[in-house]
């Protein structure tokens, strides 16, 4: 965030010297008052061009094989272009290299579900995905499992093949078989 204030405070004055170079040009003939128009509309060019180069930029940090699961759009009233083109405001996403079967022929992967939201840290949550019953369920520290790789008393959240999560990570494993 403190980046984003020093770029946004630099437009600024890039446009104040915008409109200082254009009351020079015409000789003085266009009012005081272009100076801070200038510098306000860079102001909110920049802060609309970071908003809407937050993503690429957070997923140029992150692993090559990364998978974008879902995505997050910013529609606001307080921000009309948005309605034309809506920007990413968070996302989820996992790595292939990071998923694991939780026992050879479960059927059953662990996923660490990258949660990646704009002015945030971004949050790992582990997951477990059964493709083969369409659900999938939070992992925790008190999860247990029998020696087939299978949890147990596990709250499964059945969700089908269209949930996001589900075709994600059972695309990529029919794509490998």
């Amino acid at each position: 965030m403190f980046w984003t204030l020093v770029t946004v405070f630099i437009s600024g004055f890039a446009g104040a010297g915008i409109g200082l170079l254009l009351r020079q040009i015409t000789r003085k003939r266009l009012p005081k008052g272009i100076v801070p128009i200038c510098a306000g509309l860079t102001m909110i060019a920049a802060t609309v061009a970071l908003e809407y180069q937050w993503a690429d930029g957070m997923r140029r940090t992150m692993p090559e094989d990364l998978v974008i699961v879902t995505t997050r759009e910013q529609q606001a009233w307080y921000q009309p272009w948005t309605y034309i083109r809506p920007w990413v405001r968070g996302f989820i996403s996992y790595s292939p290299a990071e998923t694991v079967e939780t026992a050879p022929g479960s059927g059953i992967s662990v996923v660490q579900l990258r949660i990646q939201e704009r002015w945030n840290p971004q949050m790992i949550r582990p997951a477990l995905v059964d493709c083969a019953g369409s659900r999938w369920a939070d992992l925790t520290a008190s999860t247990e499992f029998t020696e087939a790789g299978i949890p147990v008393d596990t709250d499964w959240r059945t969700a089908g093949p269209d949930d996001p999560i589900i075709a994600a990570l059972c695309d990529r494993e029919t794509a490998e078989d």
